[in-house]
């Protein structure tokens, strides 16, 4: 529904969807790139027509809940921290291509120089990679690679080849190609092999932790750096990162001010990954307390947590459904607060009833796909949790996804 609104208005706003004039989202016969809007819109203009479909789409669904101006990104284009390219085959070669951020089945990528949402960093490796595939000491990794996966700040990269297989002769071949990469692109600090045979659309195979294949380190320091609130944290690229590291800060703040906490409340994050939330925002409340699946990323957050200034918070693994919430949260007070931050499928049967159940005071949701708003709040709301607030973040610029950050209460008690 937000799709076809948003196309509207950006339509309107492209003036006919002309390329912009010297724009390198083109593929090596000149055929316009056309995943994203950033080939056909200055960012302005994106932002612009963004935040009117928005409104229009917030007042369809929930027309008494208010819902603010879309918090416009600081880098509207080159913001990526995350980008991918697909290896596919062409004329007995392998090139790296882009695939739209559904990587539905079947879709053919495109070959691009470069990305208007990425950092030219990321297309100098790319580019880099792509030449020593086809180098007679790399040439081992063209039938097993799949996807090269790009993660980092601005600064400083790790690079990832997901493989299908992981031997001796990978290991070479992918030396060679760190060899290449670290002597032509300087911010490159690592490299690394990801194992992944289950050739699924996903560039790290899968959403299931304990399916994950095996990882072997090629060069450098493979931690990825990020600062966030003025506080640093490491993390494996493995970890779920947010893509636009320019927009992190703006977001912390505004769910600082959405849950209120006191020195008297405790914090729950769900879905806390390598721990972001739980020790910037919870760092106001009395205990912070984040859980997560993943092994690598828990592991990462119990390591942020030992700097200076994390006292009060505590991370704990564990799978997020119904039946664990009854357990996990079965201190919660009316005083304490919850976030949560699923993953783009939203959350699990029995997520939202089991914690609406405890009835915190406060319950921040955020949502980094707008399709599944409708059905979560929906779902709150028959739990006794109705939005008080909205405020949208332009965290993906060029694509038609939105965060929005949702504000909810007890039905009693909505203001």
């Amino acid at each position: 529904m937000f799709k076809e609104i948003f196309a509207k208005h950006a339509a309107g706003a492209a003036r006919g969807g002309a390329p912009l004039p010297g724009e390198a989202c083109r593929t090596p016969s000149g055929r316009i790139c056309r995943l994203c809007h950033a080939s056909v819109l200055e960012y302005e203009a994106e932002a612009n027509a963004r935040d009117g479909a928005l409104r229009e789409f917030w007042r369809g669904l929930f027309p008494g809940t208010p819902i603010g101006a879309l918090v416009r990104s600081p880098l509207g284009r080159g913001y990526r921290t995350v980008s991918k390219r697909k290896a596919f085959p062409v004329r007995g070669e392998t090139r790296l291509g882009l695939i739209d951020a559904g990587g539905e089945a079947g879709h053919r990528p495109l070959d691009v120089a470069a990305c208007r949402i990425e950092p030219a960093s990321h297309a100098a490796v790319y580019a880099r990679v792509g030449k020593s595939l086809l180098q007679g000491a790399a040439r081992p990794l063209l039938p097993v690679i799949r996807y090269v996966i790009v993660k980092g700040n601005y600064r400083e990269l790790v690079v990832i080849l997901s493989v299908t297989r992981i031997d001796t002769g990978i290991v070479a071949a992918a030396n060679s190609v760190s060899r290449s990469l670290t002597k032509s692109c300087p911010g490159v600090r690592g490299v690394m092999l990801y194992e992944d045979r289950s050739d699924g659309r996903y560039y790290l195979g899968t959403r299931n932790p304990s399916g994950r294949g095996s990882v072997r380190k090629i060069y450098g320091d493979t931690s990825v750096y990020q600062k966030f609130a003025g506080r640093g944290f490491l993390f494996p690229p493995l970890a779920f990162s947010q893509v636009n590291a320019s927009l992190v800060d703006g977001l912390i703040e505004e769910a600082v001010l959405m849950l209120g906490l006191t020195p008297e409340s405790d914090m729950y994050d769900l879905y806390c990954g390598y721990g972001l939330f739980t020790l910037t925002i919870g760092a106001r409340a009395r205990h912070a307390l984040g859980f997560e699946r993943t092994p690598e990323a828990i592991e990462a957050a119990e390591a942020n947590a030992l700097r200076p200034g994390s006292a009060n918070a505590r991370f704990f693994r564990s799978d997020i459904t119904g039946e664990t919430l009854t357990r996990l949260l079965s201190r919660m007070k009316p005083s304490d607060a919850l976030l949560l931050d699923p993953p783009r499928s939203g959350t699990g049967p029995g997520v939202i009833e089991c914690a609406a159940a405890r009835r915190p005071g406060r319950v921040v949701h955020m949502f980094c796909n707008i399709d599944v708003i409708e059905g979560e709040i929906f779902r709150w709301r028959k739990a006794g949790y109705v939005p008080v607030r909205a405020v949208p973040f332009d965290m993906f610029p060029g694509t038609d996804d939105t965060e929005i950050l949702v504000l909810l209460t007890p039905a009693a008690a909505p203001g």
